[in-house]
């Protein structure tokens, strides 16, 4: 069976045959990942120093979803030529639902019997409950929810995200309009974006913190991610002379330690319209350097690989620990929360990842076997 992709006819047996020899896990994305959480973690712990870290963070996140994503969607494209949405829609829940049952069963169980937030006695415990397993959290709600689910609002982006782009993939690439779909996807984000703050600069300028989380201000980011993917055979040939991989990194990174300083980044149209993409094409730079790298990065790096396996748990948990911490404020948070609250952030990061995370795991590879052996009885 062939397909088009990248304006290059492959078939799925050499592809596979490929993919042998490459490593499952790339260390580099791991390195990314640890980055991205890492500036995440200064934000919320800092925020009247890394302004812009954590939507820095955010953004880096976003691009590397949509290369990873993407390239899950094309390897079922390629080898059943439709992409078996009981099996990637399964595979998301198993890997976000365990660790994301867990953060809210004990911020529920946290508040109904200590009350620490005033949740309980606000009566938005259930509400928050709702938004956060709803995936709600990016979009205006007609009711209040916690603080302590405020992150969630990148993965209710994502997963919007991918309620529509498989089904548009599929499409594209049948008909080989896979530019176009990047286009006018990119199109009609940034046209909902320009729509929405010209919107509340004009009706409501208090309400940055409704447009900062919605869908299509940062949507922009999953759509080069999974451009990236899909001209990967091209971007990654860019990117082969080893000059341009040398200026290419210090470079990217320069942007975005630079933007992680930008002030009131979450509140800026500035930081929306120039700072959100020039830091979408920096963690795109460094997604291509990472995935077309498929060795060992060297030892240094090792923290952050670590930091990046436990990345989900170690996002999801940060900013309630940090509000249990400071009395329901994160701001001015004094030194020693700060970093007692970055320690019991990773503590409990790697807890998840070995106990529900780890379920999540087991789950899934048996939901595989399970899936396969009844494919593979089929007539």
């Amino acid at each position: 069976m062939t397909l088009l992709v990248d304006g290059t006819v492959g078939t799925v047996a050499g592809r596979a045959a490929g993919q042998s020899t490459v490593r499952q896990r790339l260390d580099g994305l791991d390195v990314l990942r640890g980055a991205a959480v890492g500036a995440v973690l200064l934000g919320h712990s800092w925020p009247g120093v890394f302004q812009g870290a954590g939507i820095v963070g955010v953004i880096a996140f976003f691009v590397l979803s949509g290369y990873l994503i993407t390239g899950v969607l094309l390897r079922d494209i390629e080898r059943h030529r439709k992409v078996r949405y009981g099996l990637f829609y399964a595979h998301r829940a198993f890997r976000l639902l365990p660790a994301l049952i867990a953060f809210l069963g004990v911020y529920a169980i946290v508040e109904l019997t200590a009350d620490v937030l005033g949740d309980r006695s606000k009566g938005i415990i259930g509400y928050t409950l709702l938004a956060g397993f709803g995936y709600l959290k990016d979009l205006p709600l007609p009711f209040d929810v916690s603080m302590a689910i405020g992150p969630l609002w990148t993965l209710a982006v994502e997963e919007q995200f991918y309620l529509v782009w498989p089904a548009l993939l599929v499409v594209a690439l049948r008909k080989n309009r896979q530019g176009r779909l990047v286009g006018w996807s990119a199109a009609v984000v940034i046209f909902l974006m320009t729509a929405t703050v010209a919107g509340m600069l004009a009706l409501a300028p208090h309400l940055h913190s409704l447009v900062y989380a919605l869908p299509t201000t940062w949507g922009l980011g999953l759509i080069i991610g999974s451009a990236v993917r899909l001209y990967r055979v091209r971007v990654f040939r860019w990117f082969s002379r080893p000059r341009l991989r040398l200026a290419a990194l210090p470079a990217a990174v320069l942007v975005l330690a630079a933007l992680a300083f930008f002030p009131r980044a979450n509140e800026s149209p500035v930081f929306f319209f120039v700072g959100g993409p020039l830091a979408m094409a920096a963690a795109a730079v460094l997604v291509i350097l990472a995935a077309s790298r498929p060795l060992e990065m060297p030892a240094w790096t090792r923290p952050l690989q670590l930091l990046g396996t436990v990345s989900y748990a170690a996002y999801l948990w940060n900013y309630v620990i940090i509000l249990w911490l400071n009395d329901g404020s994160t701001a001015d948070l004094p030194p020693l929360v700060a970093v007692s609250a970055i320690m019991l952030t990773l503590l409990v990061a790697v807890i998840s990842w070995h106990t529900v995370e780890k379920l999540g795991r087991l789950g899934r590879d048996r939901f595989d076997a399970r899936y396969q052996a009844k494919a593979g009885s089929r007539p």
